[in-house]
């Protein structure tokens, strides 16, 4: 068994090459996108992670959520492209939405990740911790700028 370490989602997260077999683990090729809402997430890793995994050969693949089993490289390329076009999709909303200037608080009020009607205690955790990486990523790329205290627009 080969483990690689593929962190982004936590600082540990990791992956398992073993038979043919890759146990991609919680990177889960669901739907809902990639999860990088925790403490210990990191948007840039996340990112590297997705796209080592994307190189790993295997005749089936493995996540531990949701998808379970998928066979074959060519459904697994399918669904890797677009777990990982979620962070684009959720990065131009955002943009989108700093046409206006908002605080990292509105930001996640508005939902980027969990629809309105999800009414789960750790929805607003998750919100700000994926806002919060967004925005440091627009920051730094020069995407948007702090426009008053504590209040962002897109640059």
């Amino acid at each position: 068994m080969e483990a690689l370490h593929l962190p982004g989602h936590t600082r540990g997260h990791s992956g398992f090459l073993m038979d043919g077999v890759f146990f991609l683990s919680d990177i889960d090729l669901t739907g809902f996108g990639p999860y990088y809402g925790d403490a210990w997430s990191d948007l840039e890793q996340f990112e590297a992670s997705i796209e080592r995994a994307r190189e790993v050969e295997a005749r089936w693949y493995v996540t531990f959520h949701h998808r379970g089993i998928i066979d074959g490289r060519e459904a697994f390329l399918g669904l890797i492209d677009t777990f990982h076009s979620v962070i684009d999709r959720r990065h131009r909303a955002m943009l989108d939405y700093l046409a206006e200037p908002h605080s990292l608080d509105e930001m996640a009020e508005h939902r980027f990740v969990y629809r309105p009607h999800v009414d789960w205690p750790f929805v607003a955790i998750v919100e700000t911790r994926t806002a919060h990486l967004h925005l440091q990523r627009m920051l730094t790329r020069g995407e948007a700028r702090e426009v008053e205290p504590g209040r962002y627009q897109r640059a």
